[in-house]
């Protein structure tokens, strides 16, 4: 067990019993995998966490999901965390939705065989409800909304990183595992970006395109260029006004999807807009930052760079899917009124590709009570649903099929083709390729 007396971290007189042992052994693993992390990011001292967590595993993956004999053993100690927690979107066992071939489904399966299991220990260690799964927990319709300041320990790192910066709140980009652990001992090592110096900017990125820019692509650019460091964000308030607004949170949440993705960013000030960038203004940037400028062309020079991956790159696509991150109920309906618009143009009743469409259970829920709304997207041949569309590539399950996104996340991590939203809906109705990459 540790030596007490090496560690560099200052820990309470709690903290100290508790790695003697006195909460029992199972506690005592579980706090000194805690205190390790600390030392190693070099905390001075742990802090109490304040509010529900949000993991990154909701799966039961062989090879990815934690082992089950922890979580057994956690259980078994009676075991849970300090506050209840939501989980990124649920396994891809929505058969119904997804449009699978049987050898696919059956592939899947296999591959999931463990998520029964899985499920009921997470319930059993404090996930919220059955319906906690999404990778957009601050919803109004899902509810996990941290204020500011609060000092949390999330992992999902495009949730981490709009905790941090639209709603303030204070947490490093855990690994998996350490989320759940430090959310059980209801502690988490005071370093990085829960301290004010850690969440100073070291990066001036200067937006100086002629419109907004796709989020995604916007946030790739940062992403690639800052890789792990925080930037400040300057040009955006000429398009998307101070403040807040429902738009303005869905174009976040995208950005910061996609630096989180394209670098290790976890945290970015935008100007006029995050709310440390509204009190603090400039004075967050460090003395010696770098600058960076992005107009159009750097944009359009980064998308270009892009490699098509399928494997047969003439092909005409077979499948679309929206919604990585999920989507929320406003963009829900965009994509709605966009799709029905663009068939009647046409006098066409549905999609020339299959279309799945991903958003949290709860969004889904309130999207299905208005009738007419999803009776369009139902009779345009839109299929709607609670999974990661992500997770439908891992183990090759669908690796060089000829699928179509508007998510530059889901295309940095499969073989997805990548389209911005208004020429997505062109290539749904029509069946023929743009120039997407």
């Amino acid at each position: 067990m540790t030596n007490l007396e090496n560690l560099k971290i200052r820990l309470t007189q709690e903290e100290r019993d508790i790695l003697r042992g006195k909460q029992g052994p199972t506690m005592q693993k579980v706090m000194v995998t805690v205190v390790l992390y600390g030392e190693a990011l070099g905390a001075e001292r742990l802090v109490d966490i304040e509010g529900e967590g949000h993991f990154v595993i909701p799966w039961a993956t062989p090879g990815i999901a934690p082992p089950l004999e922890m979580l057994d053993e956690l259980v078994a100690a009676g075991l849970k965390t300090k506050y209840p927690f939501t989980l990124d979107p649920k396994a891809p066992l929505d058969f119904e939705n997804l449009g699978l071939s049987p050898e696919q489904e059956r592939a899947l399966e296999q591959m999931y065989r463990d998520q029964a299991r899985y499920d009921e220990r997470m319930l059993q260690l404090g996930l919220r409800d059955t319906d906690a799964y999404t990778c957009n927990p601050y919803l109004p319709e899902v509810g996990n909304i941290p204020k500011r300041g609060t000092i949390l320990a999330w992992s999902e790192s495009a949730c981490a990183v709009f905790a941090n910066s639209v709603l303030g709140a204070r947490t490093n980009r855990n690994g998996a595992i350490m989320d759940l652990l430090s959310n059980i001992v209801g502690k988490t090592p005071l370093a990085s970006l829960l301290t004010d110096e850690g969440r100073r900017a070291t990066w001036l990125i200067e937006v100086r395109t002629a419109k907004l820019p796709h989020p995604q692509l916007l946030g790739a650019a940062i992403g690639k260029r800052v890789i792990e460091d925080v930037p400040f964000i300057v040009g955006l308030d000429r398009f998307l006004g101070a403040g807040l607004s429902e738009e303005t949170l869905d174009y976040l949440q995208e950005m910061g999807a996609a630096c989180a993705t394209y670098g290790a960013v976890g945290l970015y000030h935008v100007e006029n807009i995050m709310p440390e960038a509204v009190d603090q203004g400039t004075d967050l940037l460090v003395p010696d930052h770098a600058t960076y400028v992005i107009d159009d062309q750097e944009l359009q020079d980064l998308r270009a760079s892009y490699p098509v991956m399928w494997a047969d790159k003439e092909a005409k696509p077979e499948k679309c899917y929206i919604g990585c991150p999920h989507l929320s109920l406003r963009q829900l309906y965009w994509w709605t009124n966009k799709i029905h618009s663009a068939l009647q143009a046409r006098s066409q009743s549905q999609l020339a590709v299959e279309t799945i469409i991903c958003a949290a259970p709860q969004v889904l829920q309130k999207f299905k009570a208005d009738v007419k709304a999803y009776q369009q997207l139902e009779c345009a041949g839109v299929k709607l649903s609670v999974t990661c569309a992500e997770t439908l590539f891992e183990g090759g399950v669908s690796a060089g099929e000829a699928i179509i996104t508007n998510s530059n996340k889901l295309r940095a991590y499969t073989t997805a083709r990548f389209f911005p939203d208004e020429e997505l809906v062109e290539v749904l109705v029509s069946g023929e390729l743009g120039g997407g990459t």
